[in-house]
């Protein structure tokens, strides 16, 4: 019996000094510590700011002439200073020359995307965006009832483009397009 009773004794005599030596070293001295300098890692990420929404107008028209026209390889650059390219197109300036206006501002500004309500062909390729390069009618002596008539280009003039923008015709067309809010 007394057997017995040392084992159950040894066990807790071990847990009675593993405890107190716990509680003894968890309460002696600890040296102060020193606060560690937060880290950018610890800082919330600082977000660039938002930029500036763009805001944008929609403007649209209906039932403004379209006419088709070409021009030689060798030509001047366009009243935008480059060059002609399919899927480009001239409007009216924005005055008359023999008014005063200048031909270099369009009454729709250049590199705007028209967007066609429906697809014009060109060279046998439908197009139904064209970007504004040029200017045409300058005196407004054609369409002068359509402020917002639009010349197709039909490519480089040969007997074919020729042929082609005078089969062509004139249409009406219904187009919209964005500029800037200022």
């Amino acid at each position: 019996m007394l057997r017995d009773g040392r084992l159950i004794l040894f066990p807790l005599v071990i847990l009675a000094l593993f405890l107190s030596s716990y509680f003894f070293f968890r309460s002696a001295y600890q040296p102060e510590t020193k606060p560690v300098p937060e880290s950018k890692l610890d800082q919330p990420p600082v977000l660039p700011p938002l930029p500036e929404p763009e805001w944008y107008v929609r403007f649209s028209v209906e039932d403004q002439k379209s006419t088709y026209y070409t021009e030689h390889p060798q030509a001047p650059a366009s009243a935008s200073a480059r060059g002609y390219f399919l899927g480009s197109a001239a409007v009216h300036p924005r005055h008359p020359l023999n008014a005063g206006g200048e031909a270099r501002e369009p009454i729709i500004p250049f590199g705007t995307t028209l967007f066609l309500a429906q697809p014009v062909q060109i060279q046998g390729n439908w197009y139904d965006t064209l970007e504004v390069n040029d200017t045409g009618d300058v005196y407004y002596g054609l369409w002068r009832k359509y402020p917002y008539w639009v010349d197709v280009y039909a490519g480089a003039t040969n007997y074919y483009t020729q042929k082609e923008a005078l089969k062509s015709g004139v249409d009406l067309l219904d187009y919209h397009w964005y500029e800037p809010w200022i």
